[in-house]
């Protein structure tokens, strides 16, 4: 009887649509009364709801909350019994609003309810509450919220806190069921870095431990080196000049006076002892650097104001 009374105000009462709409909707109502007949009331009903999302007719509405109450779904059922009795109402049709308030008061103890406790230790003003991902204002904490059977999701967030999941399975048949938002517990933030190790500047004069470094040492041993080589040098050069004044034919006296082959020798044996010593300290200087380079760990040096200490044990 509501199938074909809602067909007869279907042009009188239907909203500015698409021809389209108009006819998908239509023929999912079709649809709709064909699967009630079979028994099929899931089917149906999902039918409705998308007749009813398309254009939004009293006869289709009355028709879905007759259809959600037969599936057991209490509260969506009262809902939409409630805004088909206001469209009723409005278009005069006494007869429908005495059904509407006939099922009404058969489905008011059966709905089931939920009620979403915040405590004082948990309540923050920046606190927010969603039920099944649809936000929930202060107003409605604490208050019985009409739910059909079923899983229902509370979550909780605010700024800075870790964000709680409850999940509360409300049955049918005025099922009353609480759910108790705790305390958010405050996001663990990281730590912060380490600070960047700082270099520790080098004592001076440098410790004991330090005394003995080999770079240190081995500039030392290559100023002794170059030292000796340049004595080297310069004992080669003394040589070689004295051979050259030993050897010139004037150092030989045929004549008198003899002075310039005295002279010669004299320079001669200059030139011979400055080799010598130039020899000597070179080669004692080569020796000096390569036992710095090639030492045992025992050698020390000690840099000092315009001085270098070297102490070895042996």
């Amino acid at each position: 009887m509501l199938l074909v009374a809602a067909l007869a105000a279907w042009p009188s009462t239907a909203r500015a649509q698409t021809d389209q709409d108009q006819g998908l909707a239509m023929a999912l109502f079709d649809e709709a009364k064909s699967l009630l007949a079979a028994g099929k009331v899931g089917d149906a009903c999902r039918k409705l709801e998308e007749s009813r999302r398309l254009v939004a007719l009293p006869g289709t509405v009355l028709n879905l909350a007759v259809c959600h109450e037969r599936e057991g779904l209490a509260a969506s059922a009262m809902a939409e019994f409630r805004e088909a009795r206001a469209m009723a109402e409005r278009d005069h049709r006494e007869d429908r609003v005495a059904l509407a308030d006939e099922h009404m008061k058969a489905l008011e103890p059966r709905v089931s309810m939920l009620v979403i406790l915040v405590g004082p230790d948990a309540d923050r003003p920046d606190l927010g509450i969603a039920r099944d991902g649809v936000a929930l204002g202060r107003a409605a904490w604490g208050t019985r919220i009409p739910v059909d059977p079923g899983r229902h999701v509370i979550e909780a967030s605010a700024t800075g806190r870790v964000p709680r999941r409850i999940e509360v399975n409300v049955g049918g048949e005025g099922d009353v069921q609480t759910a108790t938002v705790p305390p958010l517990e405050e996001i663990a933030l990281p730590p912060p870095p380490p600070p960047p190790p700082q270099r520790a500047e080098a004592p001076w004069p440098p410790p004991a431990s330090l005394h003995a470094g080999l770079s240190t040492r081995r500039v030392v041993a290559l100023a002794a080196a170059s030292a000796g080589l340049v004595g080297v040098g310069l004992g080669t050069y003394f040589g070689v000049t004295a051979i050259a004044k030993r050897n010139d034919p004037s150092a030989t006296c045929t004549m008198k006076p003899c002075t310039v082959a005295v002279d010669l020798n004299n320079q001669a044996g200059f030139n011979a002892d400055a080799s010598t010593v130039s020899f000597a300290l070179g080669l004692a200087a080569l020796g000096v650097g390569a036992f710095l380079w090639f030492g045992d760990s025992g050698v020390h040096v000690t840099p000092g104001v315009g001085s270098v200490a070297v102490t070895a044990r042996f």
